[in-house]
């Protein structure tokens, strides 16, 4: 394995389960030096955590100022889910949108994490293909690169679904998790196919080898790096064979870890994320 670098991802250091009442229990400068002292040398920031931010008074350029005085290199927003809606939910979108896109200017991140229909609406694949499009163009405008992540159970589950939706959009790439991957049962030579400057983000964790009957429910439960089933070493070593040369986001969603204290949180998912994969 060779030598690489690591980006703590919102969740795992949020200490707060997705989709509850805040994004993070945890200070932002908190958080930050948590990550750095860990090893950490970047982080990814949800929408919805720069929002809460803004509300208690944290300024963008104090945000800035705290990232760049931990060395945080590689800053990424995450995760829009619904900019393929329309009428009343995508007005809803389009307020998500413009606080990503303060995000990312606020924090100088470079790539924004989005995912496809993960719910089950039965968006027709020329919808998607549309609206992602028109997305990318307008995340163009402001020199931002959009990250489609693929969903075991979403509408975007395997290698040919992606490289279709984001085929000949310049600034398109894709989130290769690799929990989707197994879980979804992507063959790892399938991700061969996929262009190395195309994987814009790389996340990494671990699982039990058998799933929970519900899949979305199983998401929620993952394993630290190493603490699983999952094939890791031949992961890594799939992407590095292809040339994909990005840090790996530690993305461990776990009720488990969303308990432990800030500092032991960052450093055990580092850590372990290190001794697997480096």
């Amino acid at each position: 394995m060779k030598s690489r670098e690591f980006v703590c991802s919102s969740h795992t250091i949020s200490g707060a389960v997705p989709g509850g009442p805040v994004a993070s229990r945890h200070g932002f400068a908190a958080r930050v030096e948590a990550c750095a002292d860990a090893g950490y040398a970047g982080m990814c920031l949800h929408f919805r955590d720069y929002a809460e931010q803004q509300a208690r008074g944290l300024g963008d350029e104090e945000m800035r100022a705290v990232l760049d005085r931990h060395g945080m290199r590689h800053v990424s927003i995450e995760f829009l889910t619904d900019w393929f809606m329309d009428g009343e939910a995508g007005e809803t979108s389009r307020r998500n949108e413009e606080i990503t896109l303060q995000a990312a200017h606020a924090v100088g991140a470079g790539v924004l994490n989005v995912g496809p229909d993960l719910i089950g609406r039965g968006i027709p694949p020329e919808t998607m293909r549309r609206k992602f499009t028109e997305l990318c163009r307008r995340m163009e405008q402001h020199g931002i690169a959009v990250a489609l992540e693929l969903v075991a159970w979403g509408n975007v589950p395997d290698v040919d679904t992606a490289l279709d939706l984001i085929d000949g959009i310049g600034n398109a790439g894709l989130v290769i998790d690799c929990w989707h991957i197994f879980r979804a049962g992507v063959p790892l030579g399938d991700l061969k196919r996929i262009p190395a400057d195309k994987v814009l983000c790389v996340q990494v964790n671990d699982a039990d080898r058998e799933p929970l009957e519900n899949i979305a429910a199983d998401t929620m439960d993952r394993r630290l790096c190493g603490q699983g089933a999952f094939d890791l070493e031949g992961f890594a070593s799939t992407l590095d064979t292809m040339g994909v040369n990005v840090p790996f986001s530690v993305e461990v969603i776990s009720p488990a870890l969303a308990a432990l204290g800030l500092k032991e949180a960052a450093k055990v998912s580092f850590d372990t994320a290190q001794g697997c994969l480096s």
